[in-house]
């Protein structure tokens, strides 16, 4: 488990990401696909990528949590692309370190918009030891097949 100090930093940063994105203190949206850009607070909306991802989460999640983690790796390999401002640097040693900061956070936000958890229960969430257990091994099948692409396109 992380120091408290590095859990305070993740936690600082996470919440400053939420603002970044505007979710939060956002309410959770319906579970239909009315998937509206308006906010309780005034702001910017939430990027359609992210409420992509979000959604693709969501109905992941409603077959598995392994399918969920694996649409967020997925998902978030082509976001980091498309805008790699978002990952954060200066807080961690690579760009490896950066991109699980990143899931880690985005895992928080979409517990915080598909749930309305505030940002404590869904950091108590993430540090659930079988979820972590759970992520390693979604982690590990989603290089798997990585390596699988890399071995068909040689």
């Amino acid at each position: 488990m992380a120091s408290l100090n590095k859990q305070q930093k993740r936690a600082k940063r996470a919440k400053i990401k939420a603002k970044q994105i505007n979710i939060h203190g956002r309410k959770p949206a319906a579970l239909d696909d009315d998937l509206d850009n308006d906010l309780d607070e005034p702001g910017e909306p939430i990027p359609e990528y992210t409420l992509a991802m979000f959604s693709k989460m969501r109905d992941a999640e409603a077959v598995s949590r392994n399918d969920m983690l694996l649409a967020l790796l997925t998902d978030l390999a082509g976001i980091i692309t498309d805008h790699p401002d978002l990952l954060d640097m200066e807080n961690a040693d690579n760009e490896a370190m950066a991109a699980t900061h990143l899931a880690a956070d985005m895992l928080i936000d979409y517990r915080m918009w598909a749930d309305g958890m505030d940002h404590d229960a869904a950091q108590a969430w993430l540090t659930d030891p079988q979820f972590i257990t759970d992520f390693g091994t979604a982690l590990d099948s989603y290089r798997q097949s990585l390596d699988a692409e890399e071995e068909k396109g040689e």
